[in-house]
C-alpha cells in the first residue's frame, strides 16, 4: 500500500510546512483585501488654495444669520473637495500640538482668518501605515514645484495626515468644522482593520492547533493504552500513526506490551500451576492426618492444612484473573454492604454502617462482592469494631471502612498492595493471611476504573477508601 506524501514526512518538514503556509495565507489574506474594500482616497490640497477657501468659508457664513448658514454653504464649489459643518459649541476633538510643517499651517489660518490662535483648531492624525487609514488621507502641498517622493517621505516638514480636522470660531459662540470630502467607506475600513488582525489569529490559530492535534492524538491514544494496560493486564494495541517518529513509537509500544504480557503470563502460569499441584499432597496430608492419634496435635495439622489450602485458592484466585473477567451486571451496593456487615456481626464483630439502603452500581458481582468481604473481615481481625460508610454521588460511590486496630504506617501503605505481603508480624492463626487480600482488591477496583486509599481512621486505626465511578 502506498503511503501519502504527508505521512512520509517527518514531524520538522510538517511543522516547517505550516509556518510557509501560514504565512502564504497571511499574504493572501493582505492582498486580498485592498480589492475587497478598495484603500482610502488621497487628496492634495495646495497650501495657498486651502488658506483661500477657509477664508472664503468664513465670510461666506458670517455672512448669513446662523439659521441660514448651513443652506448658504451647500452651494460653494469647494463642497466637492470639503465637507462643512456649522456648529454651536466648541468641537471635542484635541488641538494637535506638534512642531514643524502643521504647526505653522496652524498659525498661517488664524493668520488668514484673522482670529487668535486659540480660536482655530486643527488636529492631523498621522498613521505609521496610511493604507489602513479609515478616513481620506490628504496631503497639502508645499508651493509648486516640488518632488512628490519628498512629501510623503519628509513626514515632518511637510503635511500629510490620515484625519484631518480644521475647526475655527466664527461670531459669538459659533464654530465651522471643515474635514476632507468623506467617500463614505470609513466604518467599513474600520471593519477591515479589526478582521485583518483576526483573520490572521486564526489562520495561524487554526493551522497551529491542526498540527498539535496530529501529535498530540497519538500521545492520547498512547496514554489510554497505558492506562488500560496497567488497570486491566490487557492488550491494548495502538494504531498506525501518520507520522514517522510517531509511527516508530507506537510499534516499539506494541512490542513492550506484548513482551510485558508474555512476561506476565508466564509468571502467572506457573503459579496457577505450582499451586494447583499442591492440592494433591494436601489432599492426602489431610488423609493421613485423621490417622494421628493425639487430637491436639491432629487439630493442630488440620488447621495447617486449611490455612495452606486457603493460600492456595488465594493465589490460583490471583494468578488466574476470574475476578477481572466476569461479566458485569447491575448491584445494590447499599444491599450488599448492609449483607455483609450482617454476616460479619452474627461471627462476634462489631460493625456499624452508615449510608442509604439502596444504591445501584454497573461492576462485576462476585469480584466487589469479594473486595468489601475481605477489607471488613481485616476490619474485624485487627480491630474490635469496624465502620462502614457509604455516600452515593451523582458520578461514584464513595466507601470507607474504617477500624480501631493497630493500623499502617503511612510508610508501608503501598507496600501493603504488593502480592504475598503480610505486614503483620506475628503470622498466628487469628490474624496471618495470604498476604493477597489488599491485592486482589486494588487489582478489581482499578479493573473497575476506581481508586483504593489507605489512611488514618478517626478512632486510630486503618481507614480503606474506596471510590467506584458509575458506568453510565
Amino acid at each position: 500500500m502506498r503511503i501519502p506524501l504527508w505521512s512520509r514526512l517527518r514531524l520538522a518538514p510538517r511543522i516547517a510546512l505550516v509556518i510557509v503556509g501560514g504565512l502564504l495565507a497571511v499574504k493572501a489574506v493582505d492582498e486580498v483585501m485592498p480589492l475587497v474594500i478598495r484603500p482610502p482616497q488621497i487628496m492634495f490640497f495646495d497650501r495657498d488654495w486651502l488658506l483661500d477657501n477657509l477664508h472664503d468659508i468664513r465670510d461666506r457664513s458670517v455672512a448669513v444669520p446662523a439659521a441660514e448658514r448651513s443652506v448658504a454653504l451647500q452651494d460653494l464649489p469647494v463642497r466637492r473637495w470639503l465637507d462643512i459643518e456649522p456648529l454651536n459649541t466648541r468641537p471635542e476633538f484635541p488641538h494637535t500640538s506638534r512642531t514643524g510643517a502643521f504647526a505653522e499651517l496652524h498659525l498661517q489660518i488664524a493668520d488668514t482668518l484673522g482670529l487668535a490662535p486659540q480660536d482655530v483648531l486643527l488636529m492631523a492624525d498621522d498613521l505609521d501605515d496610511p493604507e489602513y487609514s479609515p478616513r481620506p488621507l490628504v496631503v497639502i502641498l508645499p508651493p509648486l514645484p516640488t518632488v512628490m517622493t519628498d512629501v510623503l517621505d519628509d513626514r515632518r516638514s511637510n503635511m500629510l495626515s490620515s484625519d484631518l480636522r480644521i475647526a475655527f470660531r466664527i461670531g459669538s459662540g459659533g464654530w465651522l468644522l471643515v474635514t476632507p470630502r468623506s467617500d463614505g467607506q470609513e466604518t467599513v475600513r474600520m471593519i477591515r482593520n479589526v478582521l485583518l488582525p483576526i483573520s490572521v489569529v486564526l489562520i495561524i490559530g487554526l493551522l497551529s492547533i491542526w498540527v498539535a492535534r496530529g501529535i498530540v492524538r497519538p500521545l492520547d491514544d498512547l496514554a489510554a493504552a497505558a492506562e488500560k494496560l496497567g488497570r486491566n493486564r490487557e492488550l491494548s494495541l495502538v494504531g498506525d500513526f501518520n507520522a514517522p517518529e510517531l509511527r516508530a513509537i507506537g510499534r516499539s509500544f506494541n512490542e513492550m506490551q506484548l513482551r510485558l504480557k508474555q512476561f506476565v503470563d508466564d509468571r502467572l502460569q506457573m503459579i496457577a500451576a505450582i499451586s494447583h499441584d499442591l492440592r494433591t499432597p494436601l489432599t492426602r496430608l489431610r488423609l493421613f492426618a485423621e490417622y494421628v492419634p493425639d487430637p491436639e496435635q491432629r487439630r493442630q495439622v488440620l488447621s495447617d492444612i486449611n490455612e495452606m489450602e486457603a493460600m492456595v485458592s488465594a493465589t490460583l484466585t490471583y494468578a488466574s484473573n476470574q475476578l477481572k473477567d466476569e461479566a458485569r451486571s447491575a448491584v445494590d451496593l447499599g444491599s450488599l454492604l448492609i449483607s455483609l456487615c450482617d454476616t460479619a456481626a452474627d461471627a462476634g464483630c462489631r460493625v456499624v454502617y452508615d449510608g442509604p439502603d439502596h444504591a445501584g452500581l454497573t461492576c462485576r458481582p462476585v469480584a466487589i462482592r469479594r473486595v468489601f468481604a475481605n477489607l471488613i473481615d481485616n476490619g474485624c481481625k485487627f480491630g474490635s469494631e469496624v465502620q462502614v460508610t457509604l455516600r452515593d454521588g451523582p458520578d461514584t460511590i464513595a466507601i470507607t471502612i474504617a477500624d480501631d486496630g493497630p493500623g499502617i504506617p503511612a510508610a508501608q501503605r503501598e507496600e501493603a498492595f504488593r502480592p504475598f505481603t503480610r505486614l503483620e508480624t506475628s503470622r498466628n492463626r487469628e490474624t496471618g493471611g495470604t498476604g493477597l487480600g489488599l491485592t486482589i482488591a486494588s487489582d478489581v477496583i482499578l479493573a473497575h476504573g476506581g481508586v483504593i486509599e489507605l489512611g488514618d481512621a478517626p478512632a486510630g486505626g486503618l481507614l480503606v477508601t474506596v471510590m467506584l465511578p458509575k458506568v453510565r
